[in-house]
């Protein structure tokens, strides 16, 4: 049952612990006042009345005094009884007791009482010649019970009235208190209980505002400034929280959706697939050799390559797709249109992918230079039956796919990829553990001059599982490039090459090989420490640098090419020899050949491999093979695999061999025993 109107306001003062608790004090401090001034009242009245008595003894005791001295003197008894008798016929007086000069009680009426009792003694003289002579005396006692009761009732009804005094001044304090502040706090608690910061979008504000008399607000009190000041801290509040939402959902550069956002984005769009019954697409874009270009020109450069991206996606978005930037070089562009058919949403998507592509990639110009940015992208559809993070996690799956292709491509992500990726995840937890368990081994491969002598070798690593299964190199050396495990493999390598030339160096000198070749990684090339640190390993197992061949790729001088330089300068002055592996495959450039410290140059096995069927090919083998004697280098033969390529490859001049034709990879006791087939030609 509705409780009423009034019984709920009534309620809800008493459910106000602030009201509560000033009730508590005023009613507390009525009911001691109350206690006080009707003690003080009492007391008084009390003191009033015993003095009243005491005037009303000294009256009856003037009224008698002379007439029982008379009869005292005269030893009359019965006019003494008779006076006595009438003494306490007084309501006041219970008891009376007369005595001699001696002291000797003559008589006594009435019995005595300890309480309520006022005990007075009176004594009695005859004047005989003008003398008064002391006869005895009378001593009685007067009840103030009367008095007492009297007052005691009159005390509670004075507290009574005193305390109800109070109790109805209190409730008055309360109400007006309850009217005048209290249920203006309760409103004011209310209101910042139901506070909110998110949620206006373009809504007004609703700010506090409190039901009282207008005047209030025009003069101005502590509540209205107080109401003033709650409104401002809700504003300010707000417009902070929409600022830090705003920071928190995009991406600090370019002001692009980040990650965050772009969740929220793609299960909403999750959500509508749901409903609908259909499909869209997400496409995770990622530059590509981004961070060679960043590293080589700068952030800030890289900074406006990023923002120049951002604003063609921009452009090319419009209201159909979303673009986000999720980091570094990463983007991801979501299609928030929804279509029930899916090869429809592949056709749409295809045609999207080719246009962001074909737009990235056109020049872009900073601060007068004409660079060329190109990107590689991952495109996963996806239905209700996913989150956003599985939609993401495809996309990323397809991108790397992408950018195995080459550069400026795009994959779709389909079933069988994800097995590649777990594998990859699996190599990657392998690679985190196989320096400390020792699963890193060497194999050593020869080089042979053109009278089939072994020339130099190349270490190359292998890996097994923890099962003792072998993994290729091919397949886990870009893992560990990825996950930047390559420096700790790398370093492992270059320590165990070492260990083995260390502990087998009298048997390598006999067989008068140049030089044994170590590949270096180009993240590993300009880690901290790298000089060092291969410096550190030639002390330690006491290996004469001159026989140390650190073979690199041309990706390592795609950089910056005057720190590279200053790298190899110092670990050539110290007695190491260079080589680039895979030449005429990277960043080819007349630069680096002319300026830096090379011994050797290797062709890379693409170009041997067609030298017998296409001219273009061997074309490029003469060239590099004259080139690399023009500038004294030696130049490298890779991948021989059969005569018809080896007797091409000496009438063009290149006298140096290394592939399957002459020896495969060796462990290292048979390397050993191969080395041996020197002896005999030395």
């Amino acid at each position: 049952m509705e409780k009423p109107p009034k019984l709920n306001k009534f309620l809800s003062i008493l459910q106000c612990k602030i009201a509560r608790r000033f009730s508590f004090y005023i009613v507390s401090f009525g009911l001691v006042i109350s206690l006080i001034v009707s003690s003080i009242y009492v007391y008084g009245k009390y003191r009033s009345d015993i003095a009243g008595l005491n005037a009303e003894l000294s009256r009856v005791e003037q009224s008698v005094k002379n007439s029982l001295s008379q009869s005292l003197w005269q030893l009359n008894f019965n006019a003494l009884n008779i006076l006595i008798n009438d003494l306490l016929t007084d309501k006041d007086i219970v008891y009376a007791a007369l005595f001699d000069e001696n002291g000797k009680l003559l008589i006594k009426k009435g019995a005595k009482i300890q309480r309520y009792a006022i005990k007075r003694s009176i004594p009695l003289y005859h004047n005989y010649n003008g003398r008064k002579i002391y006869i005895g005396k009378l001593v009685y006692i007067a009840t103030t019970r009367d008095i007492y009761e009297k007052d005691k009732k009159s005390a509670l009804n004075a507290i009574a009235a005193i305390t109800v005094f109070f109790i109805f001044l209190s409730l008055a304090i309360i109400f007006f208190l309850w009217h005048l502040i209290v249920k203006h706090l309760v409103t004011i608690k209310n209101y910042t209980d139901n506070l909110r910061v998110d949620g206006y979008n373009g809504e007004e504000i609703n700010d506090l505002v409190l039901k009282r008399p207008v005047v209030y607000d025009e003069k101005g009190d502590e509540l209205s400034d107080l109401v003033t000041a709650i409104n401002k801290m809700h504003r300010k509040i707000i417009e902070s929280y929409r600022a830090i939402e705003f920071q928190s959902l995009h991406d600090e550069l370019t002001g692009l959706p980040n990650k965050r956002m772009i969740n929220r984005m793609i299960a909403n769009v999750i959500e509508r697939c749901r409903k609908s019954e259909g499909y869209s697409a997400l496409f995770y874009i990622d530059l590509d050799q981004f961070k060679l270009l960043n590293d080589a020109m700068g952030h800030t450069v890289g900074n406006k390559i990023l923002l120049e991206v951002t604003r063609r996606l921009t452009t090319i978005s419009v209201k159909d797709y979303k673009p986000a930037r999720i980091g570094g070089d990463e983007f991801l562009v979501l299609r928030n249109k929804i279509d029930t058919d899916m090869e429809e949403v592949r056709a749409e998507a295809t045609d999207f992918a080719i246009k962001i592509l074909s737009r990235i990639s056109e020049s872009i110009m900073i601060d007068n230079t004409n660079l060329k940015v190109t990107a590689c992208i991952g495109i996963a559809l996806f239905g209700s039956d996913v989150d956003a993070e599985v939609v993401i996690k495809r996309a990323d799956i397809a991108l790397y796919h992408a950018k195995q292709k080459g550069r400026n491509q795009f994959t779709f992500f389909v079933s069988n990829m994800q097995e590649a990726t777990d594998r990859r995840l699996q190599l990657e937890q392998l690679l985190d553990v196989a320096v400390e368990k020792d699963l890193l081994f060497m194999n050593y491969q020869p080089k042979y001059d053109h009278n089939q002598r072994i020339y130099s070798a190349e270490s190359l690593v292998r890996l097994k599982d923890e099962s003792g299964g072998i993994v290729s190199p091919a397949e886990f050396i870009p893992v560990a490039e990825e996950s930047g495990l390559i420096v700790k493999i790398g370093n492992r390598i270059i320590e165990k090459v070492f260990e083995f030339i260390g502990k087998n160096r009298l048997d390598i000198e006999r067989s008068n090989i140049k030089s044994i070749a170590i590949n270096i990684s180009p993240t590993q090339y300009s880690s901290p420490g790298f000089v060092d640190k291969i410096i550190a390993y030639t002390e330690q197992f006491e290996i004469n640098p001159n026989l140390i061949m650190l073979e690199i790729t041309e990706e390592v001088v795609a950089g910056s090419i005057d720190d590279v330089l200053d790298v190899m300068k110092q670990l050539k002055e110290y007695g190491f020899h260079f080589s680039i592996d895979d030449f005429g495959t990277g960043y080819s450039s007349l630069r680096y050949l002319k300026n830096f410290p090379l011994d050797e140059l290797k062709i890379d096995k693409s170009f041997v491999d067609d030298v017998v069927k296409d001219d273009k090919a061997l074309a490029i083998v003469k060239t590099i093979i004259d080139m690399a004697y023009n500038l004294k280098l030696d130049v490298v033969a890779e991948g021989v695999e059969n005569t018809e390529q080896l007797d091409i490859l000496r009438r063009n001049g290149c006298k140096l061999y290394q592939g399957f034709l002459f020896s495969k990879p060796l462990m290292e006791n048979d390397f050993l025993d191969k080395l041996k087939t020197n002896y005999k030609v030395n």
